[in-house]
């Protein structure tokens, strides 16, 4: 086995025996050994590893090539030269999948619970010039008769049950290709005497918009008093200006085995906003805190912030930032079920489709993802409403609850230095606002989780600098044209200001639907759902029932006809529920999801894009029911009949902070060849507004469908914004 040794460039020039250098850290990266740790009576600190299988670290162990469920045992090895005295030794974990036990040389360092948080590991007493660590990783199945799907005890959202994971949300395989492992990073940090294990940003308006204070909080730990001084800077980071700082002299306690916190407050007068996508530049700070004493630095800890002020205004007003009134036009967000897999170049790439896609927000659904996707969005101003990761039915105990409101704190903690978090979003769909659940479970019942709920929604309002949505409710979830009534129910008015998800599934293009369903599977003898061919493409999360029965759609006669089927009508819907709840601005719509943007996998589900990140056409129907300045389409009903006049309202929705005057909104109807109705009209068209412009009286002439385009052209007659609709004639 290769060891680990730990050798930071600033120290090959000094002697083997000389202490290194603090405050510094290193990497624990590379080849870790592992053994499975599913027996109790396997202890995999001790004894030899030589024959065990090598494992990376940082991953998740299926994306690694293990497919395994349960406890994995890791180790590695690293050396260093003596640490002076006063030198602090912490291990840091960013994300360990999902119990850890951790040891080091021989003796138990600490216990930890929760897949996405960052915890820190206090090895001082025990580190020595050759050590070995062992860390114990269970991610345990759980029972799918006695605890899974209702009662889960695992606090992991959608990586633990969802519909678009392997096997589904219900099947008995829908806990398969498990997420379990070492999955962020492992560094060792050295500091002296004290160690900062988090830096805690948030924004001050008390004196206004011109005048923010920053807040900083420091998580440290101390064996013994400290006399320092604390130095916080806040610099530029992606522009030129002022950089700020000062210093404050203090005393930190000892504090034993709990760390202790520590606040100060930093003026930034003029400093630089933090602005979304479309609205201004996101200007973003690096803040460092840094503690010394008169012989030095004893401990560094640096974050990125950006500054900005989220309101969510009374009687469905809007959301604000910055003062400014934005509306959300945003999609679902899963990178990938095994996080590991998502590095910051991935997310710039599903960003960058996201933002062409007039998107201006992700929700980051039913869990929480990797540093990397915060950075992104924070670089590029997209707003990210992040949810926790809790998704249906949990322990309904008192102790889970704690347990999920710790978690939710940590969440808000160690992620909420990002500027383009703006909303904190409870659990998802719980099981006391999901009545079809009775149906399916019978220990369901009406209270079931409410007060899990409850807690942990109180623990996300301790954050005072960001909406809080209590929970995702199923009221929300507009989901008409898919798992009930049809698409003229998406023309119907909305009964919510936030919508968190609709859509449809579709297929994906033959090229990657060659890599999803096996070649023997592709056309099952029907489209009965009892067609054991089905049973592959439900394993890849396409719904059957949903596609043929509720959405009435057919096959066709080939593959490629399929294909069209399903993202035709996935187009279709987008579009239509889109442009119906954005002319519903503010009455009452003032967020908008659809679900959702990417494939997680190999699978058919609700994604506008696959997996090989390949969109469909319904990317290109979002695309154009999101611009910012759009000439909307509403065709009254979707039903039109042949020879039976109707009506077609032409609307201007402008999301954009700037008006546009000296416009002109333009029109053509068309049924195959013949214009049925053309015209256009000046319009002086308000900064964040919606307007019906003009209704047209139109009567189809036989069965060919209506085209009808839209657009709106400026002063100099430049086109600025363009829209068109297909309308189905059926016969009289």
């Amino acid at each position: 086995m290769k060891r680990l040794i730990l050798l930071a460039s600033a120290l090959l020039a000094l002697p083997v025996l000389a202490a290194p250098p603090v405050p510094v850290s290193w990497s624990l990266a590379g080849q870790w050994r592992a053994h499975d740790g599913n027996d109790p009576a396997f202890e995999g600190w001790r004894g030899t590893d030589t024959h065990w299988r090598k494992l990376r670290v940082p991953a998740n162990w299926y994306s690694a090539g293990w497919d395994h469920q349960g406890a994995l045992w890791y180790r590695t090895e690293f050396s260093l030269p003596q640490p002076a005295a006063d030198t602090l030794a912490t291990l840091e974990f960013d994300g360990v999948d999902y119990f850890a036990d951790v040891w080091l040389n021989g003796t138990r360092q600490a216990k930890h619970e929760g897949y996405f948080q960052r915890f820190a590991v206090d090895i001082t007493g025990d580190l020595t010039r050759y050590n070995r660590l062992a860390v114990r990783v269970d991610s345990p199945f759980e029972d799918p008769k006695t605890i899974w799907p209702l009662h889960k005890k695992q606090i992991k959202g959608i990586l633990n049950q969802h519909d678009s994971r392997p096997g589904g949300a219900w099947s008995p395989q829908g806990q398969d290709a498990n997420s379990g492992g070492i999955w962020a990073p492992v560094r060792l940090r050295l500091s002296r005497a004290v160690a900062i294990d988090n830096l805690i940003l948030r924004p001050d308006w008390s004196q206004g918009l011109d005048t923010p204070t920053l807040s900083a909080e420091l998580v440290y730990r101390a064996p013994a008093d400290v006399q320092t001084t604390l130095t916080l800077t806040a610099a530029p980071d992606n522009f030129t200006g002022t950089r700020y700082q000062q210093a404050f002299p203090m005393n930190l306690k000892a504090t034993g085995d709990t760390p202790q916190r520590v606040a100060v407050s930093l003026p930034m007068p003029d400093a630089k906003l933090w602005w979304p996508v479309g609205y201004g530049f996101p200007h973003l700070y690096q803040v460092t805190a840094t503690l010394r004493d008169d012989a030095g630095v004893l401990d560094r800890r640096r974050s990125r912030t950006g500054l900005r002020q989220v309101i969510e205004q009374p009687d469905n007003k809007g959301w604000t930032v910055n003062g400014t009134r934005v509306f959300i036009r945003g999609t679902n967000y899963i990178g990938s079920p095994w996080l590991s897999t998502m590095t910051a170049r991935r997310y710039a790439r599903d960003f960058a489709l996201v933002e062409e896609m007039n998107a201006n927000a992700i929700r980051v659904h039913g869990h929480v993802a990797n540093w990397s996707l915060y950075q992104q969005a924070d670089e590029r101003g997209l707003m990210i409403w992040q949810d926790v990761p809790l998704q249906w039915g949990y322990d309904d105990s008192d102790a889970f609850a704690d347990n999920a409101a710790r978690q939710s704190r940590e969440m808000v903690a160690q992620f909420g230095n990002s500027p383009s978090i703006v909303v904190w979003g409870g659990q998802n769909e719980p099981p006391f606002n999901s009545p079809w659940m009775e149906k399916r479970f019978p220990d369901w019942h009406k209270d079931l989780n409410r007060v899990l709920m409850q807690r942990v929604a109180d623990a996300l309002a301790e954050d005072n600098t960001r909406i809080v949505h209590a929970y995702s409710a199923v009221e929300e979830h507009y989901w008409a044209g898919w798992y009930f009534g049809t698409l003229q129910n998406l023309l119907e008015p909305a009964k919510t200001a936030i919508i968190t998800e609709f859509g449809a599934q579709a297929l994906p293009k033959l090229s990657t639907l060659k890599t999803i369903i096996p070649r023997k599977d592709w056309w099952p003898a029907s489209t009965e759902t009892g067609d054991p061919k089905w049973t592959s493409w439900k394993y890849h999360n396409f719904q059957p029932i949903q596609t043929f029965k509720n959405a009435g759609l057919s096959r066709g006669n080939s593959m490629a006809s399929f294909i069209h089927n399903t993202q035709q009508y996935q187009a279709d819907l987008v579009a239509l529920a889109a442009e119906s709840y954005r002319r519903q601005r503010y009455q009452p719509v003032t967020a908008l999801f659809q679900f959702m943007f990417v494939e997680t996998w190999p699978s058919i589900n609700w994604g506008v894009v696959d997996y090989l990140r390949q969109p469909k056409a319904g990317y290109y129907a979002l695309q154009r029911a999101y611009q910012p300045l759009l000439p909307s389409i509403d065709p009254v009903n979707v039903q039109w009949k042949a020879d039976q006049p109707g009506q077609i309202h032409l609307w201007i929705v402008n999301d954009q902070p700037s008006g546009l005057s000296g416009a002109r909104l333009a029109w053509r109807v068309k049924q195959g060849g013949k214009l049925l109705e053309q015209g256009e009209q000046p319009v002086t068209i308000p900064a964040d507004s919606g307007n019906k412009i003009v209704s047209l009286p139109v009567t189809p002439e036989g069965t060919q469908p209506l085209q009808v385009e839209s657009r709106i052209l400026d002063a100099a007659g430049k086109t600025v914004a363009d829209n068109r609709l297909r309308i189905d004639v059926l016969p009289r």
